[in-house]
């Protein structure tokens, strides 16, 4: 069977050479692809101890912040006969191309080579099919043969949105009972615009403020980055986790109107458990309201965010996933892609992690204890149920 693969994609390939035509080079025929950064697949390969470890390094925890976007793939292709551009580079699900890929065509470098696409944010763990159109040496329409490539299965899938940082995927990660979670429904990212400029950190000083006044913070997005959210990704909701006087007096995301704007003030760490673990309070209520929104379809695909996307939006991305039945391990690889420089695990991870040991009964897996936690700040079963039948392939 090798053999015959082997052939036909060598067949495939010297073909393209007897033709005057646009011959693909890269990926090649059936080849796999990452938009992983070698640095952080090998941080993301390391057993929790190793990397616990790497954590204790301030400079090498800085490390994986400037590698947790995606990398692009660089596609290329030959001219045989004079064919030139403008050329388009069209990738797809569907070998007939009637699907179109949710990637994003990046700007060209200075050290981009002629014939040259750089191309992120693929779905992982999938078969893409792509060809190349352009024009002839009499500038006739020439079109390439269709190659085929995959794409790496590593979770998690990192996306890059111009301006906006630490952008990825929830899905493609294995969840209850060797289920995927989908990609494409469910995205965190670092928030989408400023903090109010009239924001500050220390909150007894805001509270003397009429929050009413606060200018609302500039946007990070650019029309570009707008564009690829409503057409290619087609947000519906933006959650805000922040404070009040982070949005100020905010009405619409940066996004644009298309994309419902919803505010939800909310917490992290061990204060989504509420007082002393009574599961009352701002904490637990927060994430009730939050963990609703995921639970009614038309809201899909939904985007979450704080300013960072590291605490407020960790703690909610683990709640989701972990009752979704996503492994711990997996759980906390996806919180340290994002840990800032003061991240610690005592006093921080730990407390979240650690909180859902009180719910469930003794030996529970996770999202049996995470799902007793739902419960307990109001969350029905069926609420449970609609989640996991809207996230689960």
């Amino acid at each position: 069977m090798k053999s015959r693969l082997l052939m036909f994609a060598l067949t495939w390939a010297l073909s393209g050479l007897l033709h005057a035509e646009i011959v693909l080079k890269s990926p090649s025929f059936d080849a796999t692809i990452s938009t992983v950064a070698p640095e952080l697949r090998a941080f993301l390969e390391m057993p929790q101890e190793q990397r616990r470890e790497f954590f204790n390094d301030a400079e090498k925890r800085k490390s994986l912040n400037k590698v947790r976007n995606a990398q692009p793939y660089a596609f290329t292709w030959d001219c045989t006969a004079g064919e030139h551009g403008p050329f388009r580079v069209l990738i797809s699900e569907k070998e007939d191309f009637s699907a179109p890929s949710p990637a994003l065509a990046l700007p060209a470098e200075k050290d981009t080579i002629p014939n040259e696409a750089r191309v992120a944010n693929f779905l992982i763990g999938k078969a893409y099919y792509w060809k190349v159109e352009g024009l002839d040496a009499n500038g006739q329409p020439a079109i390439s043969r269709i190659g085929r490539f995959h794409t790496d299965s590593l979770a998690p899938r990192l996306l890059t949105i111009p301006n906006i940082e630490n952008a990825r995927d929830l899905g493609g990660r294995v969840g209850l009972d060797g289920r995927m979670i989908r990609q494409g429904f469910i995205y965190r990212s670092a928030g989408l615009n400023a903090n109010s400029p009239d924001f500050d950190w220390d909150r007894t000083k805001w509270k003397k403020e009429r929050i009413d006044d606060f200018r609302i913070g500039e946007t990070k997005l650019s029309p570009e980055g707008v564009a690829y959210i409503n057409d290619v990704l087609r947000w519906k909701t933006d959650l805000d986790l922040r404070s009040p006087g982070e949005v100020a007096t905010m009405k619409e995301s940066p996004a644009g109107p298309a994309v419902k704007w919803v505010h939800n003030s909310s917490l992290s760490y061990g204060k989504i458990f509420g007082q002393d673990g009574n599961c009352t309070g701002e904490g637990p209520e927060a994430m009730a309201r939050n963990f609703r929104l995921f639970c009614d379809r038309k809201n899909y695909p939904i985007e979450f965010h704080c300013i960072a996307g590291a605490d407020r939006t960790g703690a909610l991305a683990y709640v989701l996933n972990g009752v979704l039945g996503v492994k711990a391990d997996e759980l906390e690889k996806d919180w340290e892609i994002t840990a800032n420089s003061y991240f610690k695990y005592e006093k921080m991870f730990n407390d979240l992690s650690g909180g859902f040991e009180k719910f469930g009964e003794t030996g529970d897996p996770l999202h049996k204890k995470i799902e007793a936690y739902l419960q307990k700040i109001g969350i029905t079963p069926e609420e449970i149920a609609s989640f996991r039948a809207i996230m689960l392939e």
